[in-house]
């Protein structure tokens, strides 16, 4: 009986660190990345904004399902999750934004920047996730630091843009 108490406390008491470690850490983060494609802006952006081919090419994505607005979308991850997505801003060649909601109680907004230059284009990316739960944000700190699913993202697009067949 006395080594259950034991075990019991010292399972409260990992649960009470980790919620302590949660609460400690910021609800939103921010990640900035910059990449160059080798590519013309115009090809750069519409793979970007043709979110129901990028399950083609992404690989964390098993499926999109489109609404009839073409505004809004969602995802399916190959992990199971599932993400709702809205369209905030589109200027063609120029400025993608989206928000998101996750059915794992996080959210975020996701702008892509695009710029003709000589190599190619050049897209910056700032994307904000904001995570209320503690715990949730704790893990996710650990499983998926910030800015993981962007570098994700970017190095599937550049291996997408370079691929014989590129969208």
């Amino acid at each position: 009986m006395k080594t259950l108490i034991v075990i019991c406390g010292a399972v409260l008491a990992v649960a009470g660190l980790a919620l302590i470690a949660g609460l400690l850490l910021p609800k939103t983060t921010e990640a900035k990345r910059t990449v160059m494609i080798h590519q013309p802006v115009d090809r750069v952006f519409s793979a970007v904004a043709d979110v129901g081919r990028q399950s083609e090419w992404r690989t964390d994505i098993g499926k999109v399902e489109l609404a009839e607005d073409g505004r809004s979308w969602v995802e399916h991850t190959k992990a199971g999750d599932r993400i709702a997505f809205q369209l905030e801003g589109n200027r063609p060649n120029e400025l993608f934004a989206i928000s998101y909601v996750a059915a794992r109680g996080f959210s975020g907004e996701w702008v892509g920047r695009f710029t003709a230059s000589s190599e190619g284009t050049r897209l910056d990316v700032t994307e904000r996730v904001t995570i209320p739960n503690p715990l949730v944000r704790l893990v996710g700190r650990i499983i998926a630091p910030p800015g993981s699913h962007t570098d994700l993202y970017l190095a599937d697009l550049q291996k997408a843009m370079t691929a014989p067949r590129a969208p």
